[in-house]
């Protein structure tokens, strides 16, 4: 998956640093009408696994299969970590600072009340679009970015711990590859 693709929901995730695949996670893409077709199987994955010796990544469609490997030892650098849409705490708070100057100024909890409603949607938004964000850049310069949000309807969750987990299992992976 390269840098500007939208994030994919993580449908599952999975960390064992004791079996061949210490970290798995799978995505699909974000969408009501994406988690139906992926409840009859016909949806489009994503699919990234770390081994200790390399990175795999799988990504199927209806329209095929594309699969990825990259040897641990040809990472120059890596970047795990978070990112959230600013813009919607911005909103979320501008729209709140206008309803409480709406209320204060008009005497009236009726006016501002649309301005509420944007700004609760806006902060919800800020809250719920945070994305993980894993970065790989090979020797060769080519850069990977995976970015995965929470699943609502799955329930599946990635938060900070996750991703500095990740992150710790690959540098471990990484370091016993160029030792070698």
């Amino acid at each position: 998956m390269m840098l500007g693709r939208s994030a994919l929901v993580v449908k599952e995730v999975m960390v064992d640093e004791s079996a061949e695949i210490q970290v798995k996670i799978v995505g699909r893409k974000a969408g009501l009408i994406s988690w139906l077709l992926s409840l009859l199987g016909i949806d489009s994955t994503f699919t990234l696994c770390v081994y200790s010796d390399r990175l795999e990544s799988r990504e199927g469609s209806l329209s095929g299969m594309l699969k990825t490997t990259i040897p641990l030892s040809s990472i120059d650098t890596y970047t795990t970590g978070f990112a959230k849409p600013f813009v919607c705490l911005v909103f979320g708070i501008a729209f709140l600072v206008m309803t409480i100057f709406g209320w204060i100024t008009t005497g009236s909890f009726a006016g501002g009340f649309v301005f509420l409603v944007i700004s609760a949607v806006a902060l919800i938004m800020y809250a719920l679009q945070k994305c993980l964000v894993l970065n790989f850049t090979t020797n060769g310069g080519n850069g990977i970015c995976f970015l995965f949000k929470r699943s609502i309807i799955e329930g599946v969750n990635v938060d900070e711990s996750f991703a500095e987990r990740v992150g710790e299992i690959v540098k471990q992976n990484y370091v016993a590859q160029t030792r070698k």
